[in-house]
Formats: structure tokens, sequence, C-alpha cells
């Protein structure tokens, strides 16, 4: 078990396979041929569409002016807080339960704690922030990390991988971890 788990991260870091639309779109060749022989050992074949966070925040309204203002992404729709009702223009004065924004091929979710521990109880009282990382592959990170080192809070300044990836970490306002990575 040791042994594939080693060799799923080191696939992973070579290639950052991700998941698409009917299954798995892979960076290079090898990732590919990976993860169908994977598929076949699994003996099941899967049919992922697509993964897309959902991350708990206190206010979903200022989680949304900061990936807007501060991330450029692009309010997509949203629902207001104790409310069905779903909108595509963000509204002063209106305080959102849920959003989702985008950028590009990139879409994150926003929900309450409140909202969320509404539908799944195992959210009552856990911190907001989580113990991951959201990485974002983007087109040019040195202007990036350009644009944002003095909006933000940066965790690990930027770096060259030994996988070949240009990297930096920032915090968003809620706590959680974000990395952008670029080519060389």
């Amino acid at each position: 078990m040791k042994k594939r788990i080693g060799l799923i991260l080191k696939i992973a870091a070579i290639s950052f396979l991700t998941i698409r639309l009917g299954g798995y779109a892979a960076a290079d060749k090898r990732s590919k041929d990976f993860a169908n022989q994977s598929m076949k050992n699994e003996g099941a074949k899967r049919m992922y569409k697509k993964l897309t966070t959902n991350m708990m925040v206190e206010d979903v309204n200022r989680t949304v002016d900061f990936y807007s203002d501060v991330l450029g992404f692009e309010f997509v729709m949203g629902v207001p807080q104790d409310s069905q009702e779903i909108v595509t223009a963000k509204q002063k004065g209106q305080t959102l339960g849920f959003a989702i924004v985008k950028c590009g091929d990139v879409e994150m979710m926003f929900q309450t704690r409140k909202s969320l521990a509404e539908e799944i109880p195992e959210f009552n009282g856990m911190k907001i922030g989580g113990s991951l990382t959201f990485y974002v592959e983007v087109e040019n990170v040195e202007g990036l990390y350009a644009e944002l080192k003095d909006k933000v809070t940066i965790l690990k300044d930027i770096q060259t991988t030994f996988y070949g990836k240009r990297e930096f970490y920032i915090r968003d306002c809620n706590g959680y971890i974000l990395t952008f990575a670029g080519d060389v």
C-alpha cells in the first residue's frame, strides 16, 4: 500500500493529474497510462466529472470580496442567508449564505458555517481554514506574485520546486492556504 501511495504521489508531482469530464485527463502520457491502469486494477469504471471546493467560511460576502478584489475571480451566483433564492449578481447589503466564484477553469464555492452545519452536522464546531492547500496553476506566476505580494499574507515566497514549477503560498481571508504555480 505504501509503495502504491508513493507511486501515486510521484506521478501527481510530475504531471499534476487533473479530473475532467468523462474521466481522467492527464498532463502527459505517463499519467494517463497510470490512471488507466489504476482504474483497471480497481475493477470499476469511474465517471468523475469535476472537482470543486466548497469552503466553510464565517462571512461569504467578505470571502467573495477577497477572491474578487484581490485574486480576480468573478461572482457566478449566490444564495442569500436563510433563503433558497438564487442570485446571479451580488447586491449591496444582501448577506449571502453561499456563493460560487470563478476565474478561468478554477471554480470555488463558499458556504457559511451555519448553513453547512445544517446540511452536514459534522461541521458543527470545526475550525475554519482546514488542513489542506488549494493548488492553482496559473499562466504568469511571476506577474501574479508581483501583483499580490503587498496585498496578501505570503506564507512562502516564490521559489522553483524540484519538479519544475515556480510556486508561492498565500493565506486567504479565512485562513485557507492557496498555492499558485506556473511553469519555470
